[in-house]
């Protein structure tokens, strides 16, 4: 009897465990996948802002002695921060390709800012985040600085975007009505009275007053609400030339508004990408931020503005209930343009130090910042929000890079990147979600003509090549251009400043050049493509009127 009780009570016990096992497994499961792996295919809304010629220590976040900033330092206080975070190039155009293709320039081709009579525009066959993310039934908005091409179907209404709100190029490529401030003055447009011409241009007159105006059209606004311009004709889209700067970022906002709301409605996911003018010069803004900000300057005022769009677009965020279901991204296109001396940004501890000293001790002078492979130029601010899966407070000491949102975003969103392309970007999301410090080992900077000529390995920072600003440094002094062989390293553990360079071992050395070596040869082995940068004449000018001067028109 007590041998059969025995009998029933172990597999009364064996039952029991299995179906414990069988129901704390999936439980158990959960909490040993880490989020990150949890997180594929989630689906997040997703808002990116990025900020132009904001400096890394613009963010009071990074740089205490900044204070005016005081939302986009609270958002750090409750997201993770990169202070090891870097634009994929130190320049407009090549900049926003590298986020957009999580590819170098010398694969896209993009290696210099589109002028505004550009033909041609990022290359239509590098699939941008955009286009991806439509494919998986995303809708998608640009409010915004584009500058990738304003003609089809190079223009954003032809790259995955479901409307545009936005100028094409710098707010400082052009004339505006009130044009704000800038090193050295940007032009007032001209009010001539509207001129109708004959279709032959007959008037030697006019014909010169149109040639002049190439060079002083208006910075136009445009409002596309549809994908594709209708008879492919983007003109016509255009509802403000010249634009008003000191109101355009609340017609931001009132866009942010409508577009998320739209999509909360219909009840898909979103991805609206803000790449702001501010801090571009020249800065012009609303007059409630005059003589705001703590010690009352232009720049600092402007600071004050953009801090006010990021904080509406979060409260939006909040008000409709979808914080926990975004993730929200900041960061900058590039470092400050040094040589607009007040008017440009703190770049905080990277001096380029080396290079602003005198020969035969450093570079020669010159700015080390916008246009060049100095930290400056690159190193930028960087905020992920995303509550509850997110960690607040976190500082990660990875190494990021713009290369890296398609490949992280794509592992989150569902959509697969192609085989037969190479990416240079890493998936972060182990460093968003899971605490990994774990960023690029090697990281490839490209100088103002688009070659890999500055390296980072872990600590160390690499340059064949030194050079400075090509407009100089505040005051215009310029350095000198220098190649380095062995290349010129310095150790940013310790010299954040690259003030003193370093002799390292053979081994360190080695690994740098094989590390160059390796990018360079998959580069050229495999698909890459070339960028139409001809300069086309008056038809391809974005331009609302072309019987005007300067293309004026209000809606």
């Amino acid at each position: 009897m007590t041998m059969i009780v025995l009998f029933l009570t172990t597999r009364l016990l064996c039952f029991t465990s299995l179906w414990l096992l069988t129901y704390l497994l999936p439980c158990f499961t959960l909490h040993t996948v880490p989020l990150s792996g949890r997180l594929i295919g989630s689906r997040p809304n997703i808002v990116l802002i990025m900020a132009d010629d904001m400096s890394w220590g613009d963010m009071g976040a990074n740089w205490p002695n900044t204070r005016d900033t005081p939302f986009l330092d609270y958002l750090a206080s409750i997201s993770i921060r990169l202070p090891d975070y870097h634009s994929g190039a130190s320049v407009c155009s090549v900049s926003r390709a590298t986020l957009l293709t999580g590819r170098l320039p010398e694969r896209t081709g993009v290696w210099q800012n589109f002028a505004p009579t550009a033909l041609g525009g990022l290359p239509t066959n590098e699939t941008i985040l955009s286009e991806y993310l439509k494919s998986v039934g995303y809708t998608t908005a640009i409010h915004g600085k584009w500058h990738l091409g304003h003609r089809p179907p190079f223009h954003p209404s032809y790259r995955g975007f479901d409307e545009y709100i936005g100028i094409p190029y710098s707010i400082d490529m052009g004339c505006t009505d009130n044009p704000g401030a800038n090193h050295p003055p940007v032009k007032v447009c001209p009010r001539d009275p509207p001129l109708h011409f004959e279709q032959k241009h007959e008037h030697s007159d006019d014909i010169k007053k149109i040639i002049e105006a190439d060079l002083t059209v208006g910075i136009p606004l445009y409002q596309c609400l549809t994908p594709r311009c209708l008879n492919d004709d983007c003109n016509k889209e255009i509802i403000e030339q010249p634009v008003n700067l000191s109101t355009l970022t609340q017609s931001y906002i009132d866009n942010d508004r409508r577009f998320i709301q739209q999509s909360v409605k219909v009840k898909k996911p979103f991805f609206l990408y803000l790449p702001l003018s501010h801090m571009h010069v020249p800065h012009d803004y609303s007059q409630r931020f005059k003589n705001i900000s703590t010690i009352p300057s232009i720049y600092g005022d402007t600071l004050r503005e953009m801090d006010y769009h990021i904080n509406q677009t979060y409260q939006l965020l909040k008000e409709l209930n979808i914080l926990n279901q975004t993730l929200l991204i900041f960061t900058s296109d590039n470092g400050p343009w040094s040589s607009k001396c007040d008017l440009a940004g703190n770049q905080g501890p990277f001096g380029g130090i080396w290079q602003a000293s005198s020969l035969p001790f450093g570079g020669g002078g010159g700015g080390t910042a916008k246009f060049t492979t100095w930290e400056a130029g690159h190193r930028v601010p960087f905020i992920a929000h995303w509550p509850s899966m997110i960690k607040p407070g976190t500082v990660s000491s990875a190494i990021g890079s713009h290369l890296d949102m398609l490949p992280t975003i794509a592992h989150l969103t569902g959509f697969t990147l192609p085989s037969n392309r190479s990416f240079d970007g890493i998936d972060l999301s182990s460093v968003l979600f899971d605490g990994s410090n774990q960023g690029h080992e090697y990281l490839f900077h490209p100088d103002q003509n688009g070659t890999l000529t500055a390296v980072r390995f872990n600590q160390y920072k690499a340059y064949y090549t030194t050079y400075s600003a090509l407009d100089g440094a505040c005051g215009g002094q310029r350095g000198l251009i220098i190649d380095h062989k062995p290349p010129l390293i310095f150790d940013l553990s310790h010299d954040l400043a690259e003030s003193t360079p370093i002799i390292v071992s053979p081994a360190v050395y080695d690994a740098i050049d094989e590390a160059l070596e390796t990018k360079l040869k998959d580069i050229y082995s495999t698909p890459r493509t070339q960028v139409d940068y001809r300069i086309g004449g008056t038809d391809a000018r974005a331009c609302c009127d072309a019987g005007h001067i300067v293309c004026r028109c209000h809606d």
